[in-house]
């Protein structure tokens, strides 16, 4: 192979695929970059995969000699980052002994056979459908959060993904909080899916997206997801399992109903957070009145007693909450432009509902914590 490109188009490529290199696998091939010419089209592809997820690309070059190698990623990373600005050389020999160089500047490091790297999945799906990348990165956002981050039960650490009609619903779930973001957002496509993707995955997307309108598009195949942005790719495996009925877990009524400010409940539960360890994981205590609702926590630091005054509807309760499962919570509705939450009630061992007077996007249950 040997190839002339600039080097900040080398670097645009490289960056995003260094998501999915797998350093520490037995496999050293999942630690490269795969680099593939395609002469007729004056284009170099730039693929990594470590099994899970992997990033297809590609830049414009000059190719002199079509090839394929695999380089280590994070070696030619870094070696591209401090060669001097302009046109750089990449070129490989029979032997896979590989030169970078730019002006005065030259490196050789060995690569391998591009034929050692691991069997790719088709790059298309059979179900296709378009969203604004910057509405799917808020929803993500708003429900990543809550997926589990411990394997007991795997498929509980990926968001789960169902669309009905031209409806997207995202959920998230541990076994002690849920959230749940929908949205009216695939124009003109009736699919009905169900998939759950891995949110350790869903976390490096989060950062590849942007906050702008342009679409991207996702295919559906067989095992995979693919989230394609023109000649970039990045795909991941469905996470296996059934997905709980979470359904039967929201309460459809309750005896308790408080409507606060959205504003005044986060920068309560943010005040709370200045006195809690996580490690202790004291709880703070909700004690809703007619006249309001009092919010209450004493830790090895301090302690703080703070009212909201807000609209109640019911009964008197109190209980008892893990302070930052509240703030995610919140934070993800105020994501959404709201004002205003409810936190519906039934009992202070069930879970409580914060859900919007206005509004049917967004749906967040937490687990209460038992109080001594």
């Amino acid at each position: 192979m040997f190839i002339r490109a600039e080097k900040k188009v080398i670097l645009d490529a490289i960056s995003p695929c260094l998501c999915a290199i797998a350093s520490r696998s037995a496999n050293a091939a999942l630690a490269c970059l795969y680099f593939k010419t395609e002469k007729d089209k004056d284009k170099v592809h730039i693929t990594t995969f470590d099994t899970t997820k992997g990033v297809k690309t590609a830049f414009d070059a000059q190719i002199l000699e079509e090839g394929a190698i695999l380089l280590d990623a994070v070696k030619i990373n870094s070696m591209v980052r401090t060669l001097p600005d302009g046109e750089i050389t990449i070129s490989s020999d029979a032997n896979y002994v590989t030169t970078i160089s730019a002006g005065a500047a030259k490196f050789e490091i060995l690569g391998m056979s591009g034929d050692l790297f691991p069997a790719m999945p088709t790059l298309a799906g059979d179900k296709k459908f378009v969203i604004e990348q910057g509405q799917l990165k808020k929803m993500l956002q708003q429900v990543i959060f809550a997926c589990a981050t411990i394997d007991l039960k795997p498929v509980l650490t990926g968001v789960l993904f169902e669309s009905h009609g031209d409806r997207l619903r995202l959920c998230g779930c541990d076994g002690y909080r849920i959230a749940i973001r929908e949205e009216e957002c695939i124009k003109g496509l009736m699919l009905d899916v169900r998939f759950v993707v891995p949110a350790k995955t869903l976390h490096e997307l989060i950062r590849l997206l942007e906050d702008s309108d342009t679409q991207i598009r996702i295919e559906l195949a067989g095992r995979h997801i693919i989230f394609a942005f023109e000649d970039f790719f990045f795909f991941s495996r469905y996470v296996d399992g059934e997905y709980i009925d979470y359904s039967k877990s929201l309460p459809k009524e309750f005896r308790t109903r408080v409507q606060v400010s959205l504003a005044s409940a986060i920068g309560c539960f943010e005040r709370c957070a200045l006195l809690i360890d996580e490690r202790a994981k004291s709880p703070i205590r909700l004690q809703v009145t007619p006249d309001g609702m009092e919010i209450k926590c004493t830790t090895a630091n301090g302690k703080i007693d703070e009212e909201i005054f807000c609209k109640v509807e019911g009964e008197e309760m109190l209980v008892g909450f893990n302070n930052k499962f509240l703030l995610d919570a919140l934070r993800g509705a105020a994501a959404c432009g709201q004002e205003e939450v409810c936190f519906d009630l039934n009992s202070p061992l069930s879970g409580m509902a914060i859900t919007s007077p206005e509004t049917s996007a967004f749906y967040y249950m937490v687990v209460p914590m038992r109080l001594n």
